[in-house]
């Protein structure tokens, strides 16, 4: 597959990883002479492999280099025989080579550039184990800088870690460091450096003496062997390995028989995320648009540099009362969050395959209209690159490393990513103009909004060439309005469009549209709003709810950044105190940006080699560090079972032989619940239990989450569960029958009355019963496009006060006296079986293949969402 090829090739660009350092079996390699083509002009797989090369042959020997080698920070040895090293290179000593461009750049006083071609080669010895306070004789491994201004605003092709392990399915939590190429993870700490060079060079460790470091032998008792557990590969829990073809009963119980999947068409894995690197470009005038996260990561990560715990990063015990580091920063968090997961999002991908073959003429059209907000940094790169007409196509935002248009692939799979929010103009923010996705970038990519007042600036201008200032638009719900106000041209299903009648209907949008979600609009008519003075009491902006400042209820106070700063042991060439001292935040927000989304989730919690996005963190690699995934869940579903909706029993009474109780449920969030997307649903289960056996129930499931009733044991789908014949549940105030069910959601019908999940096809709100926020006005802003439908007469409904009131009466024959309880759960499903069932109609493409082959090996069991759905609130009442 194109996927292990780039793999492959990526491989060959981890030269010191792959250094031998001594002799083996192949024959030798014939020489290479220094200097070294430049790797911008040569390419970096090239380049990679005459660096092993010079490497391995040893010519680096003769150069000027540190007089021995040494520990970069303190350490202190235990008695048990464990080390905690607060060095800049972790357990190694390292001695220093300098070219002899760098060694004339260092003996002029550090003055001026270091000629294109120049590199710096850090040989790393590890701690001896016998015996911590020494190193080992033998070089372990290699860092190296090597000086190419062609290649990225910093000027430096970086090579760092090893030995590589062989990326097998079983590894593909960490699969491997991407620590080699320009504009990567050497930047947080050399861009503190003094000097436009970025480097701490100097002429002491040669010819002078070198800065010692303090060693605390906390016992004299026998040291013990140690064990550094700083194995960045560490696999934690195994994955699921690659594809290796399906069974022949891979039939979902609700999907087409045809799509059972064959050896042939096993799904394609994603690029890893590892892969997907689009750097800052060259000076003087060389910044980019748009750049992948993996440049932000660098800074913003909980980087594990030594053994202190790393700032944004916290230890805790879990239910076992093992300690457990968790990642808070800003890059991981994201990472793991369906804004960072959007460019890969296998249900999405999934849609565009259906709205392509319902619209084959406008296939490139709808493509670059969707991608504009899934993967909107490779649509707008695509955008200003190429000339007008040729659209951004699912075809290009799956480029390959290693392919002709890679770097718009990379973009793409990075989401939403940290440029599109942190550049975003506050012009317009807003206002209609701007929605669907038509935000508006700073013209000049030469700075960068965040949410404080006072920033220091001197690393990151090094680092990117952009001056961090403060944006207080990034606190406001308008920056999030764009994006989740989303209007689409409403197609005529059936009908042929060319070109330029799609474009004059988009140019017209929302007059001749539909709007595929409006939750920007949901929240701007509620008492959450921060845009309606009189709501002060009740105000929270949309950052409040995703971006907590809290952890489990505790609040955070951290650094936004891991720079090299006053913390770190002294060296020679740092910038002053005062231009690189990180302020602690005591409001400092995460970057969770979760919803509710669990099943998305999971999808690529289980399946992390398929989907290309590891488990774990490797700029964070603590052995006893959580997956990225499993903190995802566990904070979606805390805001799920806490901040979504309450449920409560308000009366159970038996009359005669009949049973009547209300139930209420009450929305919690600043929007509609469901929100964003039409085809999520939201439904009540009720539940008699008498003799230790359920009697009664309405909104039962089976292990689909397929919505039925248990008439005489057996388990009957409700007739109105896959929309057949445009079928569906009214909005109910009374439920007497166990075929009646309360399910909370929006059912749209296209131009034929058609009740339909196409994007492209909305045309009529059939239904939508969805809970309302608290708040909710009928003459309130924007109310005309999210007033609710076929509700009927329900008073307690439109109230306002973001309620719903069921009452459920129904005989049932009991002996009196007997023991009655009643259950009353919410449940929620983002991806609903008829939602399914739609995609699944269309069997001969890749990516619904794809969605299909993960929605059948999905394991669910004992999960929160064991049998398809999402418990958010339960209330239980024995019968009076």
């Amino acid at each position: 597959m194109k996927f292990f090829r780039a793999v492959v090739k990526l491989m060959l660009t981890l030269p010191l990883l792959a250094v031998v350092l001594s002799a083996g079996e192949a024959a030798p390699e014939p020489e290479v002479k220094f200097p070294l083509p430049n790797p911008s002009e040569i390419g970096t797989e090239k380049y990679a492999q005459l660096l092993n090369t010079f490497l391995s042959q040893g010519k680096y020997s003769a150069w000027n280099h540190d007089a021995k080698p040494r520990f970069t920070g303190p350490f202190i040895i235990h008695e048990s025989g464990e080390v905690e090293s607060f060095g800049t290179h972790g357990q190694s000593a390292v001695q220093v080579y300098y070219s002899p461009e760098v060694w004339t750049w260092l003996n002029g006083d550090r003055r001026g550039k270091i000629p294109d071609g120049g590199m710096i080669l850090k040989a790393l010895f590890a701690r001896n184990p016998d015996d911590p306070t020494k190193h080992s004789p033998d070089i372990t491994g290699f860092s190296v800088s090597v000086k190419d201004s062609k290649g990225s605003w910093d000027g430096w092709y970086y090579s760092d870690g090893g030995p590589m392990q062989k990326p097998v399915p079983e590894n593909a939590l960490n699969f491997f460091d991407p620590n080699v190429g320009f504009g990567l993870s050497c930047i947080n700490c050399h861009a503190s450096a003094d000097n436009l060079e970025m480097t701490f060079s100097s002429l002491r460790n040669v010819t002078g003496t070198p800065l010692q470091y303090p060693i605390n032998i906390s016992s004299v008792g026998l040291l013990k062997k140690l064990a550094t557990g700083n194995d960045i590969h560490n696999p934690g829990v195994q994955p699921r390995a690659p594809a290796a073809g399906a069974t022949p009963d891979m039939i979902l119980p609700f999907g087409n028989t045809n799509i059972a999947l064959s050896a042939q068409n096993d799904p394609i894995p994603v690029p890893m995320s590892t892969l997907d690197h689009v750097p800052q470009g060259p000076k003087p005038a060389g910044q980019r648009q748009y750049l992948t996260a993996s440049n932000c990561s660098t800074c913003h990560d909980a980087v594990q540099l030594y053994s202190a715990l790393p700032n944004m990063a916290l230890d805790r015990k879990n239910k076992s009362g093992v300690t457990e580091r968790v990642n808070l920063s800003p890059f991981s968090e994201w990472r793991y969050s369906m804004m960072g997961l959007s460019g890969r999002d296998p249900v999405f991908y999934s849609q565009l395959d259906s709205e392509r073959t319902a619209f084959p003429e406008l296939a490139a059209e709808i493509d670059n209209k969707c991608l504009s907000c899934h993967a909107p940094m490779g649509q707008r790169q695509w955008k200003h690159d190429v000339e007008a007409g040729n659209f951004f196509t699912v075809e290009t935002a799956n480029s390959e490393p290693g392919t002709k248009h890679e770097a718009y692939g990379s973009l793409a799979r990075d989401g939403v990513s940290c440029v599109i929010c942190h550049q975003m103009d506050p012009e317009g923010l807003g206002d209609p103009k701007t929605y669907s996705g038509k935000f508006k970038l700073l013209e000049k990519p030469n700075q960068i909004f965040g949410p404080y007042e006072k920033n220091i600036t001197w690393p990151m201008e090094q680092a990117m060439g952009v001056t961090p200032k403060h944006g207080a638009h990034l606190s406001d719900s308008k920056l999030c309005a764009s994006c989740h106000t989303i209007a689409l041209p409403a197609l005529e299903t059936g009908k042929k469009y060319g070109r330029r009648e799609f474009n004059e209907l988009s140019a017209t949008l929302p007059a001749r549209g539909f709007h595929e979600q409006t939750t920007y609009l949901e929240w701007k008519n509620s008492s959450f709003s921060t845009e309606n003075p009189a709501n002060k009491a009740t105000q929270r902006s949309c950052q409040d709810c995703h971006m907590p400042r809290t952890f489990n209820g505790a609040p955070l106070k951290f650094k936004t950044a891991n720079i090299e700063d006053e913390s770190f042991p002294a060296v020679d060439g740092r910038a002053k105190d005062e231009q690189i001292k990180m302020e602690a935040r005591d409001n400092y927000s995460r970057h969770s940006l979760h919803g509710i989304n669990l099943f998305a989730l999971e999808l690529f919690n289980q399946n992390p080699w398929l989907m290309g996005v590891s488990r774990k963190d490797n700029l964070m690699p603590a052995a006893n560090a959580i997956s990225g995934y499993d903190l995802a869940k566990e904070s979606t579903l805390q805001m799920a079972r806490e901040q979504t909706a309450k449920v409560e029993i308000l009366s159970a009474k038996r009359f005669g032989k009949n049973i009547v109780s209300r139930v209420k449920v009450t929305n919690l969030t600043g929007h509609k619940f469901p929100s964003g997307v039409n085809f999520r649903r939201a439904f009540l289960e009720f539940k008699v239990e008498s003799g230790g056996k359920t009697v009664w129930m309405s909104g039962g499931t089976d292990a689909w989450g397929v919505i039925g009733s248990n008439t005489n044991d057996r388990f009957t789908p409700l007739k109105t569960e896959f929309l057949r014949d445009n079928a569906f549940q009214p909005h109910h105030q009374k439920i007497e029958r166990e075929d009646e069910a309360q399910i909370y959601e929006s059912l749209i019908a296209d131009s034929n009355g058609n009740l339909t999940t196409s994007f492209m096809s909305l045309r009529n709100v059939v239904k939508d019963n969805r809970l309302l926020p608290l708040g909710w006005k009928s003459d309130g802003p924007d109310s005309d496009l999210t007033r609710p439908m076929a509700v009927g007469p329900d008073s307690d409904y439109r109230d306002g006060e973001g309620k719903d009131i069921v009452t459920y009466e129904f005989p049932l024959d009991l002996p009196a006296g007997q023991d009655i309880t009643v259950t009353a759960t919410l449940y929620y499903q983002a991806i609903p079986p008829y939602y399914l069932q739609q995609r699944f109609q269309i069997y001969d493409k890749p990516d619904t293949q794809r969605l299909y082959y993960l929605i059948n090996k999905l394991e669910l069991k004992d999960s929160p969402i064991e049998n398809w759905k999402l418990m958010i609130g339960q209330d239980g009442k024995k019968i009076e």
